[in-house]
């Protein structure tokens, strides 16, 4: 029964792993999956926390006070029998050399802070900040693992293309060589040609196996992305999709989640720098304590005390080095913020740059395998009339297939490249990758 119940299981994800994910069902599992999205979710979790806790400081805090103490020092026998309420003038005789005081205390104190020099102002506010830069952190790690995925989605389709392009190709120079093998033994073929054709067959052997199992670690690596250890397949193929051009104008790195989030830092910087410079001010706190004392647990006294405590900082070395440590740390925060900004201008147009590069390869690319089929074409009937060496044959027959290759790879390039220059500008969303699911889908 269990092990029926496990093959239930288990057959879901082989069926995925069979017929493969489209690049939105790859992402959507990726997502869910990556731990580095799951950190910053957690990040987000805890800046609403600090937010949340910088707020509640404003109310202050209330203590619970116990106390158990037993002595015989004047001062405290003294002033443990007025808290007591046992104080006579008995008790003056023996100041010198009391007896040992036992005393029970318990009460309740409480501060509430009116004025701290804006340190909880600026603690509430550097936690809203936090807030925001968590947040856009978290959205950023989303689009780089979007990205990710999207990069291995792609490359699992160009193996799975070039491996069956290699299994064609293996398949037709056999059959070639068959034919040729029957010719070589009516003496219509050279051995030398044979021998030299049976060289080419083995190199695109070569490529077979070597791109299959290129093929399957692809998989295998799309799978422990997307949570699917035992690998999966790409539902799609490879094409150049009339997607809507890309043009520098309308690309922009300004709106990335990354340097909104620099932004917010650089401004918790400052707001940090602020609370430094400000640390001079007087703070002042209202609180008030009420407790009780008994020596038996029987007979308690009670006191309170209420007041306002003011307190003005006068001399504090270290003010001048704290306050410059909090400007450099801001002017560091700035600089970082200006320099993402170069490289993210700069990420923008390497990437595009390549999909451009790409785009105008492709036909190029295009024309490459037109001709090379044609080329082979045009030498079979020419070797079956005998006026052609099969050696030409496979020769022609490889250069199809690494013109095949170069094609498919120019594909993969255009997809990528696309899909880099959108994560570039923060453009690599849902709805991006549904259209290039959609775009490079199987119907």
């Amino acid at each position: 029964m269990k092990f029926s119940i496990l093959i239930l299981t288990l057959m879901p994800l082989a069926a995925q792993a069979q017929t493969g994910l489209t690049l939105a069902e790859a992402v959507d599992r990726g997502l869910k999956n990556d731990n580095i999205v799951k950190a910053e979710a957690a990040r987000v979790s805890g800046a609403r926390a600090g937010l949340k806790q910088a707020k509640m400081s404003r109310y202050g805090g209330l203590k619970l006070k116990g106390m158990y103490t037993d002595g015989t020092d004047p001062v405290y026998a003294f002033a443990t029998a007025m808290k007591q309420g046992t104080f006579s003038m008995a008790s003056l005789a023996t100041i010198n050399d009391p007896d040992p005081a036992r005393n029970y205390m318990a009460g309740i104190e409480a501060g509430v802070p009116l004025f701290t020099g804006f340190a909880l102002t600026n603690a509430a506010k550097m936690g809203k900040l936090g807030v925001e830069a968590a947040g856009h952190g978290y959205e950023r790690a989303r689009s780089g693992i979007t990205f990710k995925i999207t990069y291995q989605w792609l490359t699992v389709l160009l193996r799975a293309r070039l491996a069956a392009l290699a299994a064609e190709s293996v398949t037709a120079a056999e059959t070639e060589l068959k034919t040729a093998q029957m010719l070589k033994d009516k003496g219509m073929v050279l051995g030398s040609d044979y021998y030299g054709a049976e060289a080419i067959l083995s190199t695109l052997k070569g490529y077979k196996l070597n791109w299959q199992r290129a093929l399957e670690l692809e998989e295998e690596k799309l799978g422990i992305a997307i949570g699917l250890p035992g690998g999966a397949g790409a539902s799609g193929a490879l094409a150049a999709p009339a997607y809507a051009p890309l043009e520098r104008g309308g690309l922009s790195a300004a709106g990335r989640r990354d340097l909104k989030a620099l932004e917010k830092l650089a401004e918790i910087s400052e707001t940090a720098a602020a609370t430094q410079k400000n640390s001079v001010l007087p703070v002042v706190e209202a609180f008030g304590t009420w407790e009780t004392n008994s020596e038996s647990l029987s007979d308690f006294k009670s006191n309170r005390l209420l007041g306002l405590r003011l307190t003005v900082p006068i001399g504090d070395p270290a003010y001048y080095a704290r306050r410059d440590a909090a400007a450099a740390d801001t002017a560091m925060a700035r600089a970082r913020l200006d320099e993402a900004r170069r490289a993210a201008d700069t990420e923008v147009a390497e990437a595009l740059s390549n999909y451009r590069a790409a785009a105008e390869s492709l036909p190029v690319a295009k024309e490459t395998v037109e001709r090379a089929r044609q080329s082979l074409e045009l030498f079979r009937p020419l070797y079956r009339q005998g006026r052609q060496s099969v050696l030409e044959v496979l020769r022609a027959q490889a250069s199809v297939l690494q013109a095949e290759g170069a094609y498919y790879e120019t594909l993969y390039k255009l997809n990528l490249y696309r899909a880099q220059a959108l994560l570039a500008s923060e453009s690599l969303d849902a709805a991006a990758v549904k259209e290039i699911s959609d775009k490079l889908g199987v119907n």
